[in-house]
């Protein structure tokens, strides 16, 4: 999660924005489509349109025109004295759903909002809702950049075309040039600060802003704000499958060029959203279509993502510097847990992708850093080629954890005095960050979750070698005794259930949820989705997922 912002905790909503300074790329559709997807799990969510000359939001949302009058009676703009965001919030044409338009909160006509980001964050944050998403208007205004730069979950909205990777990684470099200004250490050198911003070009690097740095303490600032800012990336509007593999791509460059990490949530097909398209603005609702509340399995794959962010971070960590002897998944941003068949296919994706997409250079300060980097891929793909066994060895993920480890101190020991120090996960012991995973409602929120997750606790072995001490005479169809795979199969008999129609709510093959009861390690999946199952599972039979995973993992080392 992106720790630019305030810290996260129980009392106040965890707010997303979907963001990206490109038009026509579909944030206003996606904000509402998740918005009624996140209300499946009972959240309370509110959608602020931040378009103060031309707002849509209420389109999608089924709410009337924004307007100055509230009940009747003219209401002073946002930003004027004693002015609140929650007095222009009216119910959308969908339960849990509220909307709150600037265009309705701003004085006059055409005139932008008089009022700063973080002053509206604050008012957002003394709302009583679960979730606040954010439709950040077009372009790069410092109202839309500061709202993106504090939020806790920045999604950058793109789409395939040239003009939207430019424009993306302009609004990224942006965010940067804006979480700077917000490091609470900047303002005991702000001549110095605003010295270094003020004087790079418009397609700065990161190299840029630490070589124009005077001071081992603005080094610092920027270097710590490097580390807290984390964001996200939807490439929507896909039309073919290479373009499935862009989201990754452009994020290799980003980081390349910025040492920004956005992390790939989802790739959305044109036709799905061609199709939420024609039925909102027609009307077209026949029997072969889907029925106005349906929401497509992407739609659903996505919220499920945003609702646990923390194993997004864990599967794709930001990658570290590409040394010779540095492991060859966390070189491209991948948890060196994952099999070697996997690093070799994301490695080539990467390789291929630099190799197609032109338009990668337009990320690049210079355009010929794209051909440098293919060629970089294509060696890494071939060492990843001739890796002696299927899965990375134990050895192989402990020599990541601890160079990876190493660099976190490094990285921390230059953290300036009264800074917000975040320590980044360990692959092979990930740790979710603050408030890292969306809990099923409010009362389970527990600040002392993150101590009793068993993603913090380290791998004290393999997998292989558990196997080896853990024989069984004949494959069973019935869980072990008190296991908790047999408290999984319990609670699905419970509530009379087989493990087809546990599958098709959880979206989990009948062969994992089957390998889950019977901890059948042969079959288990990988411990980075194994966490992601057992969350799943437990949010379906409304349980503590906390406690079932601990347990779980538990039950594991103890084979």
């Amino acid at each position: 999660m992106n720790h630019v912002g305030p810290e996260l905790h129980d009392e106040r909503p965890r707010v997303v924005a979907f963001g990206g300074g490109k038009g026509g790329t579909g944030k206003s559709t996606l904000c509402a489509d998740i918005a009624r997807a996140l209300t499946r799990y009972n959240f309370r969510v509110l959608c602020v349109d931040t378009t103060w000359n031309c707002p849509t939001l209420n389109i999608l949302l089924q709410c009337p025109e924004p307007s100055f009058l509230i009940d009747g009676q003219e209401v002073t703009g946002i930003g004027d004295p004693n002015s609140h965001i929650a007095e222009f919030i009216v119910p959308s044409g969908y339960p849990q759903v509220f909307l709150a338009s600037i265009a309705a909160a701003r004085r006059h006509p055409f005139t932008p909002p008089s009022i700063y980001a973080d002053t509206l964050l604050h008012q957002l944050h003394e709302l009583d809702f679960d979730w606040v998403l954010l439709d950040l208007s077009d372009g790069i205004s410092s109202l839309d950049v500061g709202l993106f730069t504090l939020s806790d979950i920045p999604i950058l909205v793109a789409s395939p075309e040239p003009a939207s990777m430019r424009i993306t990684t302009q609004f990224l470099r942006a965010s940067l040039f804006r979480a700077i200004g917000y490091h609470p250490d900047a303002a005991s050198l702000e001549t110095e600060i605003l010295d270094i911003l003020y004087n790079q070009p418009i397609r700065f690097k990161t190299h840029n802003l630490r070589y124009d740095a005077p001071s081992a303490n603005s080094r610092a600032i920027i270097d710590d704000t490097i580390q807290r800012l984390e964001t996200y990336m939807i490439v929507n509007l896909v039309r073919e499958g290479a373009e499935h593999d862009l989201g990754f791509v452009l994020s290799h460059a980003l980081h390349s060029e910025l040492q920004l990490f956005p992390r790939v949530l989802a790739s959305i097909e044109y036709a799905d959203r061609r199709w939420f398209y024609n039925r909102r603005t027609t009307g077209t609702n026949n029997s072969s279509a889907r029925t106005d509340e349906g929401l497509s399995n992407d739609i659903e794959l996505l919220a499920r993502n945003i609702r646990d962010i923390s194993l997004v971070d864990i599967r794709y960590p930001r990658p570290i510097p590409t040394h010779e002897d540095a492991h060859p998944a966390l070189r491209m941003g991948l948890n060196p847990e994952l099999s070697r068949n996997e690093v070799r296919q994301y490695c080539r994706r990467l390789w291929e992708g630099y190799r197609r997409e032109n338009a990668i250079s337009l990320v690049f300060s210079d355009p010929g850093q794209r051909e440098a980097i293919a060629e970089r891929l294509e060696i890494l793909y071939r060492q990843v080629l001739t890796m002696p066994s299927e899965n990375f060895s134990q050895a192989d993920v402990e020599q990541a954890s601890r160079q990876y480890s190493q660099r976190m101190r490094h990285t921390s020991s230059t953290t300036p005095p009264g800074a917000r120090k975040t320590e980044p996960s360990s692959p092979s012991s990930p740790t979710a960050p603050s408030g890292g995973s969306v809990p099923d409602s409010k009362r389970q929120r527990s600040p002392s979750a993150a101590k009793t997750d068993p993603q913090s606790a380290p791998v004290q072995d393999n997998d292989d070698a558990r196997r080896a001490r853990f024989h069984r005479s004949s494959k069973s169809s019935s869980p072990p005794k008190d296991s908790p795979g047999e408290t999984i199969a319990q609670l699905r008999r419970s509530a009379s259930l087989s493990l087809h129609e546990l599958s098709s709510r959880t979206h989990i093959g009948v062969k994992y949820l089957a390998a889950i009861e019977e901890v059948d390690l042969d079959v288990l999946p990988r411990r980075v989705y194994l966490r992601g199952y057992l969350r799943e599972i437990a949010r379906v039979f409304d349980a503590d997922s906390t406690t079932l995973i601990q347990d779980y993992f538990d039950y594991l080392e103890s084979l």
